[in-house]
């Protein structure tokens, strides 16, 4: 099967490159939390004992987390979007989104607050892990 990028593709590569906003905002949120918890480099999280170690350690859990979970979201986008390019941005903007409301959830130092940006986040990264099996689908059969 010859790989053709269909004509909407663009919008996979603009919601690609959003991505960078829950990653950014992530990254902006750990740098406030470590000004405002008083947390050095090179400590990852805040050291054991230290006053703010939950409200700390659960705004760098939160962008870490979103950092996981981007290499497989934005290699999805990719392939998902060579045979579903619209549906495949909706998705990815949905995980951003999401992932936004994730962090903002989480910063709070109140793990439970995450849960509803998580959801969302989830409602678009678990349609494109489904949709890359019907793409090799289409791709196998073509």
């Amino acid at each position: 099967m010859p790989i053709t990028i269909p004509n909407q593709y663009g919008y996979v590569i603009a919601s690609i490159g959003s991505m960078f906003v829950p990653s950014a905002y992530g990254a902006y949120k750990v740098i406030m939390a470590r000004k405002k918890y008083n947390v050095k480099y090179p400590d990852l999280y805040a050291p054991h004992g230290h006053a703010n170690k939950k409200e700390f350690d659960c705004c760098q859990r939160a962008h870490q987390n979103t950092l996981e979970s981007f290499p497989a979201v934005a290699a999805l986008a990719v392939v998902d979007g060579l045979i579903f390019p619209v549906t495949t941005a909706a998705c990815v903007g949905i995980w951003c989104i999401g992932r936004v409301l994730y962090i903002n959830g989480y910063c709070t130092g109140l793990p439970e607050k995450r849960q509803l940006g998580g959801m969302l986040a989830h409602l678009g990264d678990l349609p494109l892990f489904f949709m890359a099996f019907v793409a090799a689908n289409k791709a196998l059969n073509a």
